[in-house]
């Protein structure tokens, strides 16, 4: 079973061409998010982390995920001694969760998550270009100019958050992303509650960039997340597209049942992501991607 998520091989491309590629166990991770009440800040408008994550880890590491996609603020809101715990703890942080923004000519936010980045060990950091559709060529610059102060070999991955980011346009984030750098660097995420067609045109536009997805079927309207059980064929469905259309990423259990409910609190959003992460390794094995 794969441990460490390596970014450098999930090139979807090369796979979506040879079907005969031996295919590995996935790597699945839990998004610290999913366990942080005030991931939204309802609680604290500041949106502080609100947890002690690190005292955490031992329930984590009983689950079986694989590593952490680590929510940035649980790691550098942290002690310095639980800081250290994280990052030598029992799993990888193998994906740095990043809020910064590209928007600002000034680096040195930038510079910081990538100082973190280091420091934590991650392989690939989670990041979205702003929404102003004039400065594509400016965020292409800023990436690329990020990739020369992040660790070598660690990819950037843009989630292309619909709403926020001009990067959710297929054709606008293909531009972007053969601006600012190479596929073994400059990646991209993909999400399980995606449209069929809005996720083929990403495919389309930059498929052997897609090495990782989000799953969650998160209600905006609603306000909820339903448990994967719940949603059982439809993950079928989306990894079953995945799959023809060559996936061969990475996953995390990003939002789970009982977020914004009285069962909002880290230690029942960890059982139900626990529960979670067996419902996709189920639907993985039998419809492997």
């Amino acid at each position: 079973m794969m441990t460490r998520w390596d970014p450098g091989t999930s090139n979807s491309t090369k796979r979506r061409h040879d079907r005969t590629a031996p295919r590995v166990t996935p790597t699945v991770l839990l998004g610290t998010v999913a366990l942080e009440p005030n991931r939204w800040g309802t609680i604290d408008r500041s949106g502080a982390a609100t947890i002690d994550l690190a005292a955490l880890l031992p329930h984590i590491a009983a689950t079986g995920f694989d590593g952490l996609e680590v929510w940035d603020r649980h790691l550098t809101q942290a002690s310095a001694t639980d800081a250290e715990r994280l990052i030598d703890g029992p799993l990888p942080l193998t994906v740095f969760n990043s809020y910064v923004g590209f928007d600002d000519p000034d680096p040195t936010a930038r510079n910081e998550v990538a100082a973190w980045v280091a420091r934590a060990r991650s392989r690939g950091v989670k990041f979205n270009v702003g929404n102003d559709p004039a400065s594509a060529e400016r965020y292409a610059e800023r990436i690329a100019a990020w990739l020369e102060v992040l660790p070598p070999g660690v990819a950037v991955l843009c989630e292309c958050h619909a709403g926020i980011s001009i990067a959710e346009e297929p054709a606008v984030a293909a531009t972007i992303f053969a601006a600012a750098g190479p596929a073994d660097r400059v990646q991209a995420i993909v999400h399980t509650h995606e449209e069929p067609d809005h996720l083929r045109a990403r495919f389309d536009a930059y498929g052997e960039r897609i090495t990782h997805v989000h799953v969650n079927f998160l209600d905006a309207h609603a306000g909820g997340a339903p448990a994967l059980t719940e949603k059982r064929d439809e993950l079928v469905q989306k990894v079953e597209l995945l799959d023809s259309l060559g996936y061969r990423g990475s996953w995390t259990i990003e939002f789970v049942r009982g977020l914004l409910t009285d069962n909002d609190h880290p230690e029942l959003l960890l059982d139900q992501a626990t529960h979670d992460l067996a419902a996709l390794r189920e639907v993985l094995e039998e419809h492997p991607a």
